[in-house]
C-alpha cells in the first residue's frame, strides 16, 4: 500500500542539547546535526525515531539538503501539542546525540553562539527581545533565524559534497502508520 506523500531525500536534523565538552572542540558542544536517516538507527527508540524521520522528510514543502531544527518540527506539530502522537522527542534526541558522540554516524557537533542557539531554538515565527550589555534592546526574529539556518545549511552542503553523511548501520524501516502524520502549523491565538 502506497502512502500519499513525497519523501524528500537528504534532510538534516539540527538538535540543540545540553552542552558537553569534547577534546576535539575548543568550545562546549550544544548542537548536533545528523542526516534524517540517523533517526532510523537501531539504537534510537522506535517507532518514535521513524515517525520523526517521516516528519523531517514528508512535511509539505520540505526542501532537499535543508537543515531542520527540532523547534521547526515542534512548530509544525501545532506548537508541540501533537508530539505525544508522534514521538518522545527528548529520548530520540538523547539517543541521536549519544550515537553521534560515539561515532555511530556522521554528525556535525557544534558550539553555537548564544544568539544562534536562541534563534534556531525558537520556532520559525518567534521574535526575540535582545538585551545588550550597554542597556539597549533590539529584536531578532524569522529573518535572522533563516540567515543562521542558511549559514548552517551551507556548512552541511560543503561537508556532504565530500561524501554523503553516514547515518549508521542496520537502519530500520520507518513505520507505515499513521498513514499521514498529524501536522498542524501552530498559529498564535
Amino acid at each position: 500500500m502506497e502512502r500519499d506523500h513525497v519523501t524528500v531525500q537528504d534532510v538534516y536534523l539540527l538538535a540543540l542539547h545540553e552542552p558537553y565538552q569534547s577534546p576535539q572542540h575548543p568550545v562546549p558542544i550544544n548542537a548536533t546535526i545528523v542526516h534524517a536517516l540517523t533517526l532510523l538507527h537501531p539504537a534510537v527508540p522506535q517507532p518514535d525515531g521513524g515517525r520523526m524521520y517521516r516528519c523531517l522528510t514528508e512535511f509539505p514543502g520540505r526542501t532537499p539538503g535543508g537543515v531542520v531544527p527540532l523547534s521547526t518540527l515542534t512548530f509544525e506539530l501545532d506548537g508541540g501539542q501533537l508530539w505525544p502522537q508522534v514521538a518522545d522527542w527528548e529520548q530520540v534526541v538523547d539517543a541521536v546525540v549519544h550515537i553521534a558522540r560515539h561515532q555511530g554516524c556522521d554528525a556535525m557537533p557544534m558550539g553555537l553562539p548564544q544568539l544562534t542557539a536562541v534563534l534556531v531554538g525558537g520556532g520559525p515565527t518567534t521574535v526575540h527581545e535582545l538585551h545588550h550589555p550597554d542597556g539597549s534592546r533590539s529584536q531578532a526574529g524569522p529573518v535572522e533565524r533563516q540567515q543562521h539556518l542558511d549559514e548552517l545549511t551551507g556548512h552541511v552542503r560543503r561537508f556532504a559534497a565530500e561524501g554523503p553523511f553516514w547515518p549508521g548501520d542496520n537502519l530500520v524501516t520507518p513505520p507505515r502508520e499513521p498513514r499521514v502524520l498529524p501536522y498542524r502549523p501552530y498559529r498564535s491565538r
